[in-house]
């Protein structure tokens, strides 16, 4: 809604302008009416209208003296002159003077109108170029000091202050103090990117009422969606911790109004602005505390929250402990031991990179007790599963423990639910049973179903089934790979070795050894791809599994040294 002054020292007329018209469904409001021109500056002080409709001859101070005051302290008030046809070389005057338009005596209310409207249109696209102006300088600043705190930054104090002082801002001190405020859980809570800068954009407000009382401070939005506060330190040593009460101040606002918390980390006092990146990183390894010591709260680099504790050691047969009580499936004491786990970590403080090691091992100790009982990793917990690019995403210790009891009790109960039938139970007794005695030469299909209890056409069809092969080929299979064992050692003569395999014709053993030598050509294309992605996915989680081993046997060495 656009303000529109009319100063004329006839009261009629100025009443015939101001029922003249709906002004507001046009997007204009009469913010103020004056019968001369002294009065007319009063009230364009008080009102700043973006247009005045002006009459010429007035007493006291007339139409054009008028519309040089306000062109000198008012320059974005636009003037239209109201003249009767006498006064029209006033009025040619006038346009010299600045005026925008001048409507003669009388007019219509169309005239007026488009008069009007047009500086309306003339008004939005100024406001608008200077709105995108704003814009683009402050994006530049932001650009500049992001790369302030960048590690490619090279240019000298000197410049360094004389670019700050294009951008509007000046420091004295030559001693820097750098904040870096996150708010918790910002990427669950809104989708939408306007979201998140409507949010920011709040808190930054209310950071810059917590920072009131603090002389010299600038506030931008910094490298991974972080609100950076860099604040002129107030004393002369460098390595300070800061002052923190206006930190604790701004948490406590945001928690009371916006209902969300916030973390804020905060470095040291540094000398310079080539100091400026030294604070920040400080500032960074700070909030990365907040992982271990929880959110909604000040983090100071250098202050007793981030010691570690006295006996910061993970003991590695805890591992093991818990991967007996998975074996057991004994639901309680894994839950009860993983508690233990994380309270430990709590308690000793321990790094942010030890407790991703930590993490990481309880999780591939979940994943091998899921492979060690026969089920594919994706059957439990689903082919979107990437459990070590997951856990990065968890913003603190609280969150990670509770994910990775999920992920321990949903192994627990997958496997409960998937426990081995009565037929793979017969299938796998009959199976060591052959394994056992592959060497009797009178082992037959009766004999292996009498020592498992079943009928032979019974286990014929469930060891078919479960082990995916007949009981007479079973049996081949093994003698074979015992053979070429036996071949292997050298000096047996193959007489020997199949009467060893339980096969009383060498001629026969050697017709059946040279089958099983012969490797099938396998159709690619009838591959089970699923069942090979978890084969694939089982080694990769053994052998990072082998890894977190050896770097919690290394954190474990340091630590005791």
């Amino acid at each position: 809604m656009q303000k529109i002054l009319i100063v004329d020292d006839e009261s009629i007329f100025r009443e015939y302008l101001r029922t003249a018209l709906d002004w507001e469904a046009y997007g204009f409001e009469i913010c103020a009416e004056a019968k001369n021109g002294i009065e007319a500056l009063e009230q364009a002080a008080l009102h700043k209208p973006d247009i005045a409709l002006v009459d010429i001859t007035m007493p006291f101070m007339d139409g054009l003296s008028l519309t040089e005051h306000l062109n000198e302290s008012y320059p974005t008030t636009s003037v239209v002159l109201i003249t009767g046809h006498n006064e029209f070389d006033y009025a040619r005057k006038a346009l010299k003077l600045g005026v925008e338009d001048y409507i003669l005596k009388p007019f219509s209310k169309d005239e007026l109108v488009l008069t009007l409207l047009k500086l309306q249109k003339d008004h939005q696209k100024a406001q608008e170029e200077k709105s995108t102006l704003k814009e683009n300088q402050q994006l530049i600043k932001e650009s500049f000091l992001n790369h302030l705190l960048s590690s490619d930054y090279h240019l000298s104090e000197a410049e360094t202050s004389q670019r700050m002082q294009q951008f509007g801002e000046s420091f004295h001190s030559p001693i820097f103090v750098v904040a870096c405020i996150e708010i918790d859980r910002m990427d669950s809570k809104w989708n939408q990117v306007s979201e998140r800068l409507l949010w920011k954009y709040a808190v930054t407000n209310i950071l810059n009422e917590a920072l009131e009382e603090t002389e010299n401070h600038l506030i931008f939005n910094g490298p991974e969606g972080r609100i950076i506060c860099l604040v002129e330190h107030q004393g002369n040593d460098v390595c300070e911790v800061p002052e923190l009460a206006g930190y604790e101040k701004l948490c406590f606002l945001i928690k009371k109004y916006l209902k969300f918390t916030i973390t804020v980390g905060v470095g040291r006092s540094q000398a310079g602005y080539q100091g400026i990146r030294t604070s920040y990183l400080e500032a960074l390894e700070a909030l990365q505390h907040k992982f271990v010591l929880g959110n909604d709260r000040v983090i100071a680099y250098g202050s007793g929250a981030l010691e570690s504790g006295t006996q910061a050691l993970y003991p590695t047969e805890v591992n093991e402990d818990l991967l007996v009580q998975l074996r057991m499936h004994n639901g309680e004491k894994v839950e009860a031991k993983l508690e233990e786990i994380f309270q430990l970590i709590r308690e000793q403080r321990l790094s942010l990179d030890y407790t991703y090691v930590i993490s990481m091992g309880l999780i591939s100790v979940c994943l091998s007790y899921v492979t060690e009982t026969g089920h594919p990793i994706e059957d439990c917990f689903g082919e979107a599963f990437f459990p070590y690019s997951e856990i990065k995403r968890l913003e603190s210790i609280d969150v990670t423990a509770l994910w990775i009891k999920k992920l321990f009790s949903q192994a627990l109960q997958y496997t409960g639910k998937h426990r081995k039938t009565r037929s793979s139970k017969i299938a796998q007794s009959a199976k060591e049973y052959i394994e056992l005695h592959y060497g009797n030469s009178e082992l037959q299909l009766d004999q292996i179903a009498q020592q498992v209890y079943i009928n032979a056409s019974y286990l014929r069809a469930v060891f078919k089934k479960e082990i995916g092969m007949t009981v007479t080929d079973y049996v081949t299979h093994i003698r074979m790979h015992k053979a070429k064992e036996l071949l292997g050692k050298g000096n047996i003569r193959l007489a020997d070795i199949a009467e060893q395999i339980g096969l009383s014709d060498p001629s026969y053993f050697s017709k059946s050894f040279k089958k099983f030598l012969v490797i099938p050509q396998v159709n690619t294309r009838t591959i089970d791809c699923k069942r090979r992605t978890a084969n694939l996915r089982i080694l990769l989680e053994s052998l990072t599994y082998s890894i977190i081993r050896r770097r919690l046997s290394f954190y474990t060495q340091v630590v005791k040294h």
